[in-house]
C-alpha cells in the first residue's frame, strides 16, 4: 500500500467515525424527544482494483421493527375508544348516583312513596298533603335535571367528534408534507430519517383518532385507508368535514345517514379526486376516539335517556291512567276506551292456529302518524268508522276477529274458525282532577300542565319526557285533589289515597327499548325497582368500561416498552459506541500523523 493511499485511508476512517459521532450525538440529544426512532449507520469497505481502499458509510438508517408498530397503531386506536367510553359512562353514572343514595332516582321514589303513606294516615291534613306535592316536585326536578345532563354529555361527544375532525385534517396534512418531502429527499440520496420520524407521529395521531391500515410503498411513498376500506390517503390526503347538525341538543335529535331525517351532524370524507362518503354510515369507523365518541352521542346515552323517559312516562301513567280488564262477553271480550286521551291503548289477547297471540291498539288522532310500527296499530277511537279500522287492521295481521263498537268502547268476537278471543284490557288516562275517576294527573308533560297519555300524535310524547316532567299546577293550586275524587266527594273516602299508593307498590310492565333486558324480555317491576335497575345497569356498564379501558391501556403500555427497548434512545449503549467512535477516530488521526511524517521525511530526502 502506497503512503497516499494509507493517507486516503485514514481520511475516509476519520469521516466515517465523524459521521458515527454526528449519529450517536444526534440520539444521545433526542433520547426523550417523543417519537424519535434511534438512528444508526454502518460501514462498509470502498474497494478498487481488488484492493481496499478505504470505508465509507451507508446512509442514515432508523432502528424499528415495523411489525410492531403496526400492532401498537392498531391497539392504540382500541385504547382511545376504550378510555373515551369509560371517561363518559364513568360521568353518566355520576349523574344516576348508587342506589338508595341521596338524590337517586330509586330514593325520591321511595320518598314520594313514604309521603303517600303519610297522606294516606292523614288524608286531611294540609301538611301530608304538601308533602306529596313536595316529594312528586323533586323527582319531576331530578328527572328534569339528569335529563339536562345527558344531553349535555351529548353535546360534548358532538364536539368531541367536531375537534376530532379537526385533528385528523392536521395530521393528514402533516403527512402529505412530510411524504412529499421524503420522496423528494430519496430521489436525490439524501437522508430521510427525521422526515419518517415526523410522519410516523402524524400517523400515530390519526391512529388514535379511528381505525387505520398503513401500506408503505416504493420510493418512501404510503397510503392509508380506514379498516372498512375508506382512503385517508393516495397519493394526496383527503378531506375530513363536520357537516349538518347545528340544531340545540334535545332528547329528540338524532342522527340517520338520510340528511333529511338527520337532526345531528356527521363526518364527512372527500377524496383529492371528490368522492364523498360518510364515516358514521354504514360502520364507516370501527374503532379510536371518533368512533367513540360517534357511539357515545347516537347509541349509548340516547339509551339512558329513553330509560329516563320511560320512568318518567310510567311514573305519569301509573298516577294517571285506569288499566280496566275487559268485560267477557259471548265469544269474546268488551274493551272499555271512555274518555280516551291519544295513546291510550286496548291490549288483546286471542288464539290463532293454535299460538297465543297479543295485539296492541293506539288511540291516534293524526293521521299523518299512520300506520304504526313496532306491530302497533293506530286508529282514532273517536272516529265512526274506527271499528271497521279496527278490524281490517287485524285481518292484515292475520286475525280474523269481528270488531263492533259500544257505548263505551269495542266488543272483540272470534270471526273464523281457529281463532279464539281470550281477553284483554284498556288503559284510559285522566284528564281532569276532579272527575269522579281513582287516577290523577300528578304529573304532566310541561309547565303547561299537559295531560300525559304517551300519545304518538306529532311524535312520540315519550321522548325527552324526563326532560319536561312536571307536577301538576292545577293539583297544586288545590290540594284537595289528592284526596277528593270529586267536588263533593264524602269525608275520609280513601280510594284515590289507596289508588295512589298502589300505582307505586305495583308491578308494571316497562317497554324493552329501556334497555334492561332487551326487548325480547321486558323489565317488570314496581317503579322503584325500574328506578334501581337503571342505576344497577348505569353502574356496571361503567365498570365494565373502565375495566377494558385499564386492560386496553396495559396492552399499550406494554407495546410502547417493547417499542421502545427496539426502537428507543439506550443512553447508556449510545455512550458505548460514542466511546468506540472516539477510539477509532484517535486511531485513524494517528495514521495521519505518521503517514504525514513519513511524507515529510522523504521531501527532506529529495
Amino acid at each position: 500500500m502506497s503512503l497516499t493511499t494509507a493517507l486516503g485511508s485514514a481520511l475516509s476512517g476519520l469521516k466515517a467515525n465523524q459521521a458515527g459521532l454526528d449519529v450517536v450525538a444526534g440520539n444521545v440529544a433526542n433520547a426523550s424527544t417523543p417519537g424519535y426512532v434511534r438512528k444508526s449507520t454502518s460501514a462498509v469497505a470502498s474497494v478498487a482494483g481488488g484492493a481496499t481502499t478505504g470505508v465509507r458509510t451507508t446512509e442514515v438508517k432508523r432502528e424499528i421493527d415495523l411489525q410492531l408498530q403496526k400492532q401498537l397503531r392498531t391497539e392504540t386506536a382500541g385504547s382511545a375508544y376504550a378510555s373515551t367510553r369509560a371517561t363518559f359512562l364513568d360521568q353518566l353514572q355520576s349523574l344516576f348516583g348508587t342506589p338508595g343514595g341521596e338524590g337517586a332516582l330509586d330514593a325520591l321514589v321511595s320518598d314520594l312513596s313514604t309521603s303517600i303513606d303519610a297522606l294516606a294516615a292523614s288524608p286531611d291534613d294540609p301538611s301530608a298533603r304538601a308533602g306529596v306535592l313536595q316529594q312528586a316536585g323533586l323527582l319531576a326536578q331530578q328527572l328534569n335535571a339528569a335529563t339536562e345532563d345527558v344531553q349535555a354529555l351529548r353535546g360534548y361527544a358532538e364536539q368531541g367528534l367536531k375537534d376530532g375532525v379537526d385533528a385528523a385534517n392536521e395530521a393528514l396534512s402533516t403527512i402529505e408534507a412530510t411524504t412529499r418531502a421524503i420522496v423528494q429527499a430519496q430521489g436525490r440520496g439524501a437522508s430521510t430519517a427525521d422526515l419518517e420520524d415526523q410522519r410516523d407521529m402524524a400517523v400515530n395521531t390519526l391512529a388514535g383518532l379511528m381505525d387505520i391500515k398503513v401500506e408503505s410503498l416504493a420510493g418512501g411513498d404510503l397510503r392509508i385507508k380506514t379498516q372498512g376500506g375508506l382512503t385517508l390517503y393516495d397519493n394526496g390526503a383527503s378531506t375530513l368535514a363536520f357537516t349538518g347538525g347545528g340544531a340545540p341538543m334535545t332528547a329528540g335529535a338524532a342522527y340517520a345517514p338520510e340528511a333529511s331525517r338527520s337532526t345531528l351532524g356527521t363526518v364527512t370524507l372527500t377524496s383529492p379526486s371528490g368522492y364523498s362518503s360518510d364515516l358514521l354510515a354504514n360502520g364507516g369507523l370501527r374503532s379510536g376516539e371518533m368512533k367513540a365518541y360517534a357511539e357515545l352521542r347516537d347509541e349509548t346515552l340516547p339509551e339512558a335517556q329513553t330509560q329516563l323517559d320511560e320512568l318518567a312516562s310510567q311514573l305519569a301513567l301509573a298516577f294517571g291512567s285506569t288499566a280496566t280488564a275487559g268485560e267477557t262477553i259471548d265469544g269474546g271480550v268488551a274493551l272499555a276506551t271512555q274518555g280516551a286521551q291519544p295513546g291510550d291503548r286496548m291490549t288483546l289477547a286471542y288464539a290463532s292456529g293454535g299460538a297465543q297471540r297479543t295485539a296492541t291498539i293506539v288511540n291516534v288522532t293524526d293521521p299523518s302518524r299512520l300506520p304504526l310500527s313496532g306491530g302497533l296499530i293506530g286508529v282514532d277511537f273517536a272516529s265512526p268508522t274506527a271499528a271497521a279500522d279496527i278490524e281490517a287492521a287485524l285481518q292484515a295481521a292475520g286475525a280474523a276477529i269481528d270488531v263492533a263498537a259500544t257505548d263505551d268502547g269495542f266488543a272483540f268476537t272470534s270471526g273464523a274458525a281457529g281463532v279464539t278471543v281470550s281477553g284483554g284490557s284498556s288503559r284510559v288516562t285522566a284528564a281532569g282532577l276532579k272527575d269522579g275517576t281513582a287516577a290523577l294527573p300528578l304529573f304532566v308533560d310541561g309547565a303547561g300542565g299537559d295531560i300525559y297519555s304517551e300519545s304518538l300524535d306529532g311524535g312520540a310524547q315519550r321522548a325527552g319526557f324526563a326532560g319536561r316532567i312536571a307536577v301538576n299546577p292545577d293539583l297544586i293550586a288545590d290540594p284537595s285533589a289528592l284526596v277528593e275524587t270529586t267536588a263533593d266527594a264524602a269525608a275520609g273516602d280513601q280510594t284515590r289515597v289507596n289508588f295512589l299508593r298502589d300505582a307505586l307498590s305495583g308491578d308494571r310492565t316497562f317497554s324493552g327499548d329501556a334497555g334492561l333486558r332487551g326487548s325480547s324480555s321486558p323489565f317488570t317491576g314496581t317503579l322503584s325497582e325500574f328506578a334501581q335497575g337503571i342505576i344497577a345497569t348505569q353502574a356496571s356498564a361503567s365498570a365494565s368500561a373502565s375495566r377494558v379501558a385499564d386492560g386496553q391501556a396495559l396492552v399499550v403500555s406494554s407495546l410502547e416498552d417493547r417499542f421502545s427497548s427496539a426502537s428507543g434512545v439506550d443512553v447508556d449503549e449510545e455512550m458505548t459506541k460514542l466511546i468506540q467512535y472516539q477510539t477509532a477516530y484517535s486511531a485513524n488521526a494517528r495514521v495521519m500523523t505518521t503517514v504525514n511524517d513519513m511524507l515529510q521525511q522523504l521531501l527532506n530526502i529529495l
